[in-house]
């Protein structure tokens, strides 16, 4: 199972991110994409308040705002070319 074991907010909604399997990268959140309880993101006190659940191995944020590893993992591995076939 995929984990996130480290999460480092940047600027411009994205984060720097390093799985369990060794893969690593930049991971862009864009909250206004994602709507919903993604757009209390925007406030970046919020925002940099990230964190990763030990439990479940996904990154966190105050309010039960929640992203999946593998999910995530997948959008950093496919190259994005192929997503538009």
């Amino acid at each position: 199972m995929i984990r996130i074991i480290e999460a480092k907010p940047l600027d411009g909604y994205r984060l720097r991110i390093r799985f369990s399997d060794g893969l690593e990268g930049t991971y862009s959140v864009e909250p206004e994409r994602r709507g919903g309880v993604f757009l209390a993101l925007r406030d970046p006190a919020v925002f940099n308040a990230v964190r990763v659940n030990s439990d479940f191995g996904c990154v966190e944020w105050p309010g039960g705002v929640d992203l999946c590893p593998t999910a995530m993992h997948e959008e950093m591995t496919i190259p994005a070319n192929s997503l538009t076939r």
